[in-house]
């Protein structure tokens, strides 16, 4: 090889390798960038994750405690938002079918919510009561 080819070739050698070396170097601390983040959202998740299992916990045991009491703040809560809506609701039913002249008022937010959460309060009594039934029975 010529001495200019020597020259040129230890040259690019000597800058392909400082660049390369740098390029390995920002790639790693990428990485662990990278892994370090993922990390940090993995903990959060699982902090998330065992905040909502205590929350739940503790929701279940102050169902527990209420279990057999008729004045609990969960029955008194349900019965404050449904007996007035059932009213509502036997009042605009018995004024749309009997034609009895109520002029009952028309709440949007009832009527589109209202079914839902009648609805779901029926399945979710009657779903309890029937569990409650099939454990009592194998005991």
């Amino acid at each position: 090889m010529a001495p200019g080819g020597i020259v040129i070739s230890t040259l690019l050698g000597w800058l392909s390798s400082g660049i390369l070396d740098r390029l390995l170097v920002h790639a790693e601390r990428r990485l662990e960038s990278t892994a370090a983040k993922r990390r940090v959202e993995a903990d959060l998740a699982a902090e998330e994750i065992r905040a909502e299992i205590k929350a739940r916990a503790d929701a279940r045991a102050v169902l527990l405690a209420e279990t057999g009491e008729f004045w609990t703040a969960a029955r008194l809560g349900r019965l404050a938002f449904v007996l007035p809506l059932g009213f509502w609701w036997a009042a605009v039913c018995l004024d749309s079918v009997f034609r009895i002249g109520w002029a009952v008022a028309e709440v949007p937010v009832l009527r589109e919510w209202g079914g839902i959460i009648i609805t779901s309060l029926f399945l979710v009594d009657g779903a309890r009561s029937i569990s409650r039934a099939v454990v009592a029975r194998r005991r």
